[in-house]
């Protein structure tokens, strides 16, 4: 398994490649921005899925290079998926650029195992940012979205969002792992459980 990083969009909003011997590939989170990333993904691998920590537009964005995908996202993001001032495209003065009814949404819950050809991905639900934010483990591999960063974590006062659950969401991730899992966040800087059970400051 191989894991590559692209950063798009004026919010820098990191996405992943998570590509096999085969070629195959899911992507987490394509954000704002990415059709030329979305061009180099196809040329290089076949995307067979698509995985969403939250639904804000600078990882939903991209969603509209990929309709035939699966799509699979916390069910609680329903409203975000359908409401430009939950999702923030109002704020950006822009409008959602896909219909909801045209894509193959999958709604997942908490402790979910999703299996994409010899892919498995564990769901780990951690409202905070907002009500349906979620991580994604495979093998010792976790992707965060804006749940937890490197020496920060998502903000919490847009639509949903409550940093009475994000404390919640990020001491359940402190509690489910070792130290040697590696986090790989939605904006900045690839980082391990270990470093930041020391060193964030919202973990103090």
């Amino acid at each position: 398994m191989n894991i590559e990083m692209i950063t798009t969009g004026s919010f820098y909003t990191n996405s992943y490649i998570i590509s096999n011997d085969e070629k195959e590939c899911v992507i987490v989170d394509p954000g704002l921005n990415y059709g030329k990333a979305a061009e180099l993904i196809k040329n290089k691998y076949t995307p067979i899925g698509i995985l969403i920590t939250h639904g804000h537009m600078d990882h939903i964005d991209g969603i509209k290079y990929f309709k035939d995908l699966p799509i699979y996202i916390y069910k609680e993001e329903k409203r975000l998926l359908i409401n430009p001032d939950f999702n923030l495209y109002d704020m950006i003065g822009s409008t959602i650029p896909f219909n909801i009814d045209d894509l193959k949404i999958n709604y997942v819950s908490d402790n979910d195992i999703i299996k994409i050809s010899n892919f498995e991905f564990e769901v780990i639900y951690t409202p905070g940012h907002t009500i349906g934010s979620c991580c994604y483990k495979i093998d010792n591999d976790l992707f965060t979205g804006d749940t937890l960063f490197n020496m920060s974590c998502g903000r919490c006062d847009f639509p949903t969002g409550d940093m009475e659950l994000m404390n919640e969401s990020l001491n359940k991730l402190m509690n489910l792992f070792n130290d040697d899992i590696k986090c790989y966040p939605g904006h900045n800087d690839i980082t391990t459980i270990g470093y930041e059970r020391l060193n964030n400051p919202f973990l103090k």
